[in-house]
């Protein structure tokens, strides 16, 4: 029986659309609603195995991601979204969202997976640790091999995960003598790593309720925790950047809160406040575009609409940062989110979504 995705995917305009989706630099869809807007980005996927799809708010992007869900189920959906205020993003960002993040960024470096990518503009803006090193943090344990128990603790919290008494929810770990429990960011139950000596002995899924050992595996495979990824080279260059900043800082409040994030840098130890620093830690601004391999199609929903949406950001940010300057919490060197302005004209191939309105 045929879909609605199968008749639409059959419209003569779609149809060209999709043959020159990645022939063509640029090219405009016209005359869409919001709803034959979702099954047209939905189409493309028969044609191709990622498309990133970039929209102006948070709201807008919600929107789409259920839409597309509701079309093509939710293993073929990855939400990438930040708040569309900063200042809400730096005080009060879920750590659900953090882990919808790391899971969209898996998508985008893994060439097995095929999906859609949904983001918003303040979340192309948020700056991210290079490809390379988010690849380099995924650690795999396998039954009968031997590991440094304490390499493999600090390895775990660089990647984002939290040490606890005992796990509850994804993102920690626990160590009680030779057992190791984590709960995996991709996981619905946690694991129970046993070593003798340094030689992991067995892995389990365990219910956390019960604490009682469910299912035995040979390996497991652990993501990043975490889109805010620190190695010791970035912490080195945070506390170089901050070094010079106390030395000439004249305020003493600003320069105890300097101090307070230097000697959690030193520690190599993740501040509350650590992602506004990220610009003095990392060799080069990355952000999600740095995560798209070449040719892979984007889809800008309404051009003028993104644009707008990005001033708006823009003034939010320079409001808050103005604040934070004035009450202590910054200096003028670091910079919150990137600029990404030129890079979404540098982008191809694109498609440009336009709603024309009547009247």
């Amino acid at each position: 029986m045929l879909t609605l995705l199968d008749l639409f995917s059959e419209n003569d305009q779609i149809k060209k659309w999709h043959q020159n989706l990645t022939d063509k630099k640029r090219q405009l869809m016209l005359g869409l609603s919001t709803s034959t807007k979702a099954l047209a980005i939905a189409s493309s996927l028969r044609q191709e195995d990622k498309i990133v799809l970039l929209t102006s708010t948070y709201g807008e992007a919600e929107g789409l991601v259920s839409d597309l869900i509701s079309i093509l189920g939710e293993e073929l959906v990855y939400p990438f979204l930040v708040d569309d205020s900063p200042m809400v993003e730096f005080l009060m960002s879920s750590q659900e969202k953090i882990i919808s993040r790391v899971e969209a960024l898996r998508f985008l470096t893994d060439l097995s997976k095929k999906g859609i990518l949904v983001c918003n503009i303040a979340a192309s803006r948020l700056i991210l640790p290079s490809p390379n090193v988010f690849k380099d943090s995924i650690v795999k344990i396998s039954v009968g091999e031997e590991y440094d128990q304490h390499a493999l603790i600090h390895q775990l919290k660089e990647i984002g995960y939290r040490k606890v008494t005992q796990v509850q929810t994804q993102g920690e770990f626990s160590l009680r003598g030779d057992i190791l429990d984590i709960f995996e960011i991709s996981q619905l139950e946690p694991y129970r790593i046993e070593f003798f000596g340094d030689e992991v002995d067995g892995i389990r899924s365990f219910e956390v309720e019960t604490q009682l050992s469910k299912e035995n595996q040979t390996e497991l495979t652990i993501f990043p925790a975490s889109d805010m990824l620190l190695r010791e080279k970035d912490y080195q260059r945070g506390q170089s950047a901050l070094e010079k900043q106390i030395s000439k800082t004249l305020s003493p409040i600003l320069k105890s809160y300097l101090e307070e994030i230097f000697s959690s840098f030193y520690q190599k130890q993740i501040h509350s406040d650590s992602r506004k620093f990220l610009s003095l830690c990392y060799d080069k601004t990355w952000t999600v575009f740095d995560y798209i391999e070449k040719d892979t199609p984007i889809f800008f929903d309404d051009y003028q609409k993104l644009m707008n949406q990005y001033e708006f950001f823009e003034r939010e940010l320079a409001q808050y940062f103005t604040e934070e300057l004035q009450n202590s919490k910054a200096f003028s060197e670091m910079q919150y989110f990137a600029d990404t302005e030129q890079i979404y004209k540098k982008q191809s191939p694109v498609t440009f979504f336009l709603i024309c309105k009547k009247g």
